[in-house]
């Protein structure tokens, strides 16, 4: 293809020179004027599922609209992986394929968070950029990454909710979950908090995951037996509307009407619902075409060399029977009053009284954890380290309160903070999720999954249980919910489980004496661990087997701001991240940011 950097070299010019001056005319005009093609794998997830379908055409809508208008070009070369566990095999080698192609750029709606990574890995390595949109893919570098605004969806489901109750009632919610995918849980987070923040009581009874056709009826099935009587339930809340429909249609026809049911996506059938008002009463959409289109511009903006901002939010828009009819799909634009954009976060002036500069006067603010490196390290009594201590301490220091941090069980940790014998405590998110007497505060202040310490030539993919149904396993306590249930399916004499302060080490020599097959933890855990190490030759690999869940800091609802550490930690995050202050401390113990992970 020529180009304008194309070169053609005459040794002589035989003739008149009128018509070497043609020619010369005549390439320089062609060369001028030829078009760039960049070539863009774009690999998508699903053409069965209607609203990824809308995410589709939205993308290849804008690209369409942007090769008409100018003299370059974007070629899309599409791929799909399909659902379930199939689909995510087939896009991680989708993803090989498209990197041999040595790509302009690589746009991704990943199938998983996890499986993707060492794909991203190669193409951070060869300078390929990847732009990925609806999920993030973990431990690489995006160019850029686009996604509804899950958490803001929750919000509006549960401010619509909260309204909906009789005032002093207690509701009786059952959730259907999936916390394997951070947007779903993002969605329960912000429903969760902002009940929570209208002071509303609330009884979570039971949870069952449910996130397509299929696993929403083996749970609807499931939900009817434990609660067969009616009026034993007030709400259900399910994550996503591709398991939602299923379980309106069977509580449906079952005559469960008393139940009202919240959700999310905008499936245009869970619409239908909500006018029939068969169950549903409020369903958070998305603008599926809307996130296609603004990944097409963060594209375009890439390829001509403009700024694309690294997290992009599409806001969601809370569809009920009073604004479906400003509603306007799928494939509609987010221009209607009823939507909520979550503006730009920029550090706020924190109004305290002057704290005085003598000790013994000075704010105290006690700090409930249960030391794990390396987010908080116990090193001795009083003495601690860690990512998150070296930020508190910092802030402690800048603002004038002296931090008194307190060891305590993870199992004691909720009651400590009821009980006032301290004023926050850090702790997984998924350990207060559901309960209504606290408040998560602040920023997240990490991301915990689960990590794989496999051989440097370990190929299978960590994807789901069954990936690991015939290893030898050591384990040890991830933090993870579920994770007892995940290693139960391995088989009790191929499970071996670890506790005390030097996991990492015990794993490390179990694998390297092929005891075990792999070993699993938090993978932060065994990366400050292995980064530790020197002559280690085992990777880890990150895996989506037992979910994620952010690390938050939590309060009382009588004194949620105390000392104003939420807000002195917001501003800190912010400025930190500006700065590269976070990078450099996360340098420190072998960590990256969780930033697009996170709700922030």
């Amino acid at each position: 293809m020529f180009g304008a950097h194309t070169r053609i070299r005459y040794t002589r010019c035989v003739g008149t020179n009128t018509f070497c001056f043609f020619i010369s005319a005549f390439i320089f005009s062609f060369s001028s004027h030829a078009s760039t093609t960049w070539n863009v794998p774009a690999l998508y997830w699903s053409m069965k599922i209607e609203g990824q379908v809308a995410m589709r055409k939205g993308f290849e809508e804008e690209i369409e609209k942007f090769n008409k208008s100018n003299s370059e070009k974007i070629k899309v070369i599409p791929y799909v992986a399909g659902e379930g566990r199939k689909g995510i095999l087939n896009q991680t080698t989708q993803l090989d394929e498209a990197l041999k192609k040595n790509p302009n750029v690589i746009v991704i709606q990943p199938t998983d968070n996890s499986a993707l990574a060492r794909g991203l890995q190669e193409a951070n390595s060869k300078g390929i950029p990847v732009i990925a949109y609806d999920q993030y893919i973990v431990n690489g570098n995006l160019a850029s990454f686009l996604t509804s605004d899950n958490y803001q969806g929750g919000r509006d489901n549960g401010d619509y909710i909260e309204k909906v109750f009789d005032k002093g009632s207690t509701i009786r919610i059952v959730v259907f979950e999936y916390p394997q995918v951070s947007s779903t849980m993002d969605r329960v987070d912000g429903f969760f908090d902002s009940l929570r923040e209208h002071n509303r009581n609330f009884k979570v009874l039971k949870r069952y995951q449910a996130v397509d056709p299929a696993s929403g009826e083996v749970a609807v099935k499931q939900f009817l037996k434990d609660f067969p009587e009616k009026g034993s339930v007030d709400l259900i809340l399910t994550v996503n509307d591709g398991g939602g429909i299923t379980i309106v249609k069977t509580l449906w026809e079952k005559k469960r009407t008393e139940i009202r049911h919240a959700t999310f996506d905008g499936d245009p059938e869970s619409v239908e619902n909500i006018k029939n008002k068969r169950l549903t009463i409020i369903d958070s959409a998305q603008f599926c075409a809307e996130l296609g289109r603004e990944t097409a511009r963060s594209l375009i903006a890439y390829l001509k060399k403009e700024k694309v901002p690294s997290k992009k939010l599409v806001p969601t828009f809370p569809v009920t029977a009073q604004s479906v009819k400003d509603y306007p799909g799928w494939m509609g634009r987010p221009s209607s009053k009823y939507v909520t954009v979550t503006p730009e976060k920029t550090p706020v002036r924190v109004k305290t009284t002057s704290i005085p500069t003598s000790s013994s006067n000075r704010v105290i603010v006690k700090i409930g954890v249960a030391p794990l490196c390396p987010y908080l390290c116990e090193k001795g009594p009083g003495v601690w380290g860690g990512y998150i201590y070296d930020i508190l301490k910092d802030i402690a220091q800048k603002q004038g309160f002296i931090l008194q941090m307190e060891s305590i069980a993870n199992t004691r940790l909720v009651s400590n903070l009821l009980s006032r014998k301290v004023n926050y405590i850090i702790v997984p998110s998924y350990m207060v999720r559901y309960l209504s007497n606290i408040r998560v505060v602040g920023p997240d202040l990490g991301m915990s999954y689960l990590g794989a310490l496999v051989p440097l030539n370990y190929k299978d993919s960590l994807i789901d249980s069954e990936s690991i149904a015939t290893k030898k396993i050591v384990y040890a306590d991830v933090g993870s919910e579920g994770s007892a249930e995940v290693f139960s399916t391995s088989g009790g004499s191929r499970v071996i489980k670890l506790t005390g302060s030097d996991v990492a080490d015990r794993m490390i020599k179990m694998i390297n004496d092929r005891r075990v097959d792999l070993a699993l933890g938090d993978y932060n855990l065994l990366s400050y661990s292995m980064g530790r190490k020197a002559g280690v030759n085992l990777k880890l690999v990150p895996t989506s087997l037992t979910g994620f869940s952010s690390l938050v800091l939590v309060s009382v609802p009588k004194e949620p701001e105390f000392g104003s550490v939420p807000q002195h930690l917001q501003n800190w995050f912010l400025q930190a991240r500006q700065s590269g202050e976070l990078d450099n401390i996360l340098n420190k113990y072998n960590l990256k940011d969780w930033h697009l992970m996170s709700q922030d």
